[in-house]
This record gives structure tokens, C-alpha cells and sequence, in this order.
């Protein structure tokens, strides 16, 4: 008898135990649902802070589309890869900013909720007529995930509001993939490096744990992020065979100049003597070879206004090649000039990629953009 009045509180225990881990479950499912469906939540562009503290999963530049295929109609899709997926001009073989895969709900939940870029179109015939729903969440299902729920009477509405708002979600996402490596960058750290750059320059920068630095004057240096190898597959004989091949090299080179003119600070000028420099301190292991920026009408690099905090300047992507006895590679480049504040001296902060033009470039170009954007100048 003793025995069986064990069994059955021994089975009451294991029940609670079970009851409450399902709870726990339940109740994280419905804290989601509870935040989405919140009707103190005005939504539209402000970002809501959904606090999630999870690690997030997946590769950098890939947006996720939760959507019914239904819901998820070529003329919608057109609009994702017009602006998502654009391509970075003038980067040739083209390389877009996302890329863009659509997923069904269940698929979503199924694989996995805890991925970088997603965001959820939803119709539902609850919601009013004209009067579609946004609402932007960081830190979802995980610490710094971007979630966007878009939701709509029908597909009219649906497309109508990511028309209107589709730019705008570009920006905070892209805003979002630097943004994650600048959070990994310790912000007390490498006092040597950074005291030599607000000396030499007059300017800070936030940097990755591991890199190395090389100067040997006032006028130019160099952060070099840790190469990286990207594996090949290659068939011999029917059989396959990997390969680790093809280092990826990449990192952020400073130089300083005096400021003379207003003149230099036009965009031709600022890469006539970007050349100038790079042909006197960067050169290549061959003798006669220097770095040189490509000028084909097809690939002239591509430039815009921009302020980074207080400073304001031009910001650049293009091509570069290695030039001049022979042009043996070549490579991307992304970067940052302007006028120092406090110094009478222009200068610049260009990040470099050189690596196989088939690869994504979004995990490198995040790391060089996140250094770039940390910039402050001081006196």
C-alpha cells in the first residue's frame, strides 16, 4: 500500500513539473502575442523595444518575408527586391544589399523565429479598411532582431502601405546589419591604438577586438581586420574534394592631408588625390604595383552627402585594382572624407575588400561600415 501511495505523489510531481514548463512556454508565447496585439502600441515608425535578450541565428544581408504566398504576390515581391535588394552600385559583379527569401508562418516557426531581418505581412479582415498597421520591434525573438509586422484588411491596402513605407523599413534595417557589429566592438578597449589616432589625426574610432595596426608617419596608417578563408568545393575524378582557398583580406586605411581650398573637397578631387596617396604608401608585394581606383565609366565610383555625428563629408563606394607594372587583383572599397572640424586637414577613412566577387560581401562591408560610423573628431 506504502508503494502505491509513492507511485501516485511521485507522478503528481513529475505532472507539476511537466504543467510547468508548458506554462512557462505558454506564457513567453502569449507576452509576443500580447505585445503585438497591444492596442497601447501606436505602431507606425517608432521602434519598439520588445526585449529579448536571446541570441540571434542566420547569415548578415538576408531579410526574411513572413508571408503566405497568397499574401506574398509578385507585385509585392517586385517591390522587396527593387529596394531590398538592390544592388550596392557601382560593385560589379552586382552585390545587393539583402537578400530576400519569403517563408510561410509555419515554415518560419518551424526553422527558426530567432533569425536577423524578418518581417510579417499578415491580412486580416479585423483590421479596418484604409487604416493598415505597422509596427517595428527590436530585440523580438532575439537581442537586437529586427521584426516588422505589417497588417492589412486586404492585399490592396497591403501593397499600399509598403509602398508608402518600404524606404523607410530599408533604412532602419540596413541601419541595423553595421549596427550589430559596432555592438560587438568593445567600446573601452585598445587605448594604444585609438590615443594614436586622436593624435595623429584628431579623430576616434570604435574597434573590433582583434586587428592589427601599422603607421609610420602623420599621413597615413592602416587597421587590418584578421584575414578569413572561404571554402571551395572542387570535383576530381567524380569525387569531391574541400579546400580551404581564396584569403578574404579587408580593413580600414587613414590618411590626412593639409586643407588648403575649398576646391578639395569636391568629389573628383577627393579621389584624384586619394590615388596620389595610395600610389606612395599603398603598394603590392609586386614591385611597380600600387592600389588605384577604377574610373570606367561602367563602374565610377558612386558617392553621396553625409553627416556622421557632428561631421559632415562624402562617402564613397567603388572599385579598385592593383595598377601600374601589372594589375594582378582588385577589389571594393567603402569610404568616409571630410573636412576635420577642429584641424585645417581633410581626411579620409577607407575601408578595403579584397576577396572572390562571387561571396557576399555584407559581413565585411558591416565590419568596415561600423568602424567608419563610430568616427568623432576631437581637437
Amino acid at each position: 500500500m506504502k508503494n502505491w501511495w509513492f507511485i501516485l505523489f511521485l507522478g503528481f510531481i513529475l505532472t507539476s513539473c511537466l504543467d510547468g514548463d508548458n506554462s512557462e512556454k505558454k506564457s513567453e508565447t502569449q507576452s509576443k502575442a500580447e505585445i503585438a496585439q497591444d492596442s497601447t502600441q501606436k505602431g507606425g515608425r517608432k521602434i519598439i523595444n520588445a526585449g529579448s535578450v536571446s541570441q540571434y541565428t542566420g547569415k548578415p544581408g538576408r531579410l526574411i518575408v513572413v508571408a503566405e504566398p497568397t499574401e506574398y504576390i509578385p507585385e509585392i515581391e517586385t517591390l522587396f527586391d527593387s529596394i531590398f535588394a538592390a544592388p550596392m552600385r557601382p560593385f560589379y559583379p552586382p552585390t545587393p544589399y539583402f537578400e530576400v527569401y519569403q517563408r510561410s508562418p509555419k515554415d518560419f516557426r518551424r526553422l527558426s523565429t530567432r533569425l536577423r531581418n524578418v518581417i510579417e505581412l499578415n491580412i486580416d479582415e479585423k483590421i479596418e479598411k484604409g487604416n493598415p498597421t505597422m509596427h517595428i520591434y527590436e530585440n523580438y525573438y532575439a537581442k537586437t532582431q529586427l521584426y516588422t509586422k505589417l497588417q492589412a484588411h486586404d492585399i490592396s491596402d497591403l501593397y499600399d502601405l509598403l509602398l508608402k513605407e518600404v524606404d523607410y523599413l530599408f533604412t532602419v534595417y540596413d541601419r541595423q546589419e553595421w549596427k550589430r557589429e559596432y555592438y560587438r566592438h568593445p567600446s573601452k578597449k585598445n587605448a594604444a591604438t585609438r590615443n594614436e589616432l586622436k593624435s595623429k589625426f584628431g579623430i576616434d574610432l570604435t574597434l573590433p577586438s582583434k586587428f592589427s595596426y601599422e603607421s609610420i608617419n602623420d599621413e597615413y596608417a592602416i587597421i587590418m581586420f584578421p584575414d578569413r578563408t572561404r571554402q571551395m568545393d572542387m570535383e576530381t575524378t567524380g569525387a569531391y574534394s574541400t579546400s580551404r582557398a581564396n584569403f578574404i583580406q579587408s580593413g580600414v586605411m587613414i590618411w590626412q592631408y593639409p586643407y588648403t581650398d575649398e576646391r578639395q573637397l569636391y568629389p573628383d578631387n577627393l579621389m584624384m588625390m586619394r590615388d596620389t596617396i595610395l600610389k606612395y604608401y599603398a603598394k603590392h608585394e609586386m614591385e611597380g604595383v600600387y592600389m588605384g581606383t577604377q574610373d570606367h565609366p561602367a563602374v565610377i565610383p558612386q558617392y553621396e552627402k553625409l553627416k556622421v555625428g557632428d561631421i559632415t563629408g562624402y562617402q564613397f563606394r567603388g572599385l579598385f585594382k592593383f595598377t601600374g607594372a601589372a594589375e594582378p587583383s582588385g577589389g571594393r572599397f567603402w569610404s568616409y572624407h571630410f573636412k576635420h572640424p577642429y584641424r585645417e586637414t581633410i581626411v579620409a577613412l577607407s575601408g578595403y575588400l579584397d576577396a572572390p566577387p562571387t561571396m557576399s560581401a555584407s559581413f565585411d562591408f558591416n565590419r568596415i561600415r561600423a568602424v567608419i560610423y563610430s568616427v568623432k573628431a576631437v581637437d
